[in-house]
């Protein structure tokens, strides 16, 4: 089992393993990785949640004190096409030696987490996207929980009401 927490300033290495270990294969051919640039970003979440919750959401699924997933989303997009604000998750990690039902309930629990902050903070919609070269299980999952899938992205309007 594990629990989810937001991230503090005692995680960031170990998010930076993390992402390192397991994303890395999937956007080194495109991005070129620094490791000091991913640990820079994720201070500054971790202060930005800290001092403004409605900033930014920097969360971590930890197991036996070790963290096995991580989502992080801000806030602050919009369709070119209309003023209400999107949340976009930009980080949806789980760790690809757990067993598959582990993954996908994490996963869930992240779209969860997101949909909740969301609402918290009247974003009235997410907008989730992926990189990774095997998407459809992913967004499989999206389409469960109500996201309109499109390709590599998902929508889901959470509220009418915009702010």
């Amino acid at each position: 089992m594990w629990t989810w927490t937001r991230a503090m300033g005692s995680d960031i290495d170990a998010i930076v393993e993390t992402s390192n270990h397991h994303i890395r294969s999937q956007v080194e051919s495109i991005w070129t990785i620094d490791l000091l640039e991913l640990a820079r970003n994720v201070a500054t979440t971790v202060v930005n949640q800290f001092y403004n919750p409605y900033t930014e959401l920097l969360m971590v699924a930890k197991s036996n004190d070790r963290i096995i997933a991580y989502c992080w989303v801000k806030r602050g997009e919009r369709a070119p096409w209309s003023g209400e604000e999107i949340c976009a998750p930009r980080v949806a990690h789980v760790d690809m030696t757990l067993p598959v039902r582990s993954r996908v309930k994490l996963i869930k629990e992240m779209i969860g987490l997101w949909e909740v902050w969301a609402l918290e903070c009247n974003i009235p919609i997410v907008n989730s996207s992926t990189m990774r070269d095997s998407q459809d299980g992913f967004m499989r999952i999206h389409q469960q929980m109500g996201y309109d899938v499109r390709g590599s992205v998902a929508y889901k309007r959470l509220t009418k009401e915009t702010k």
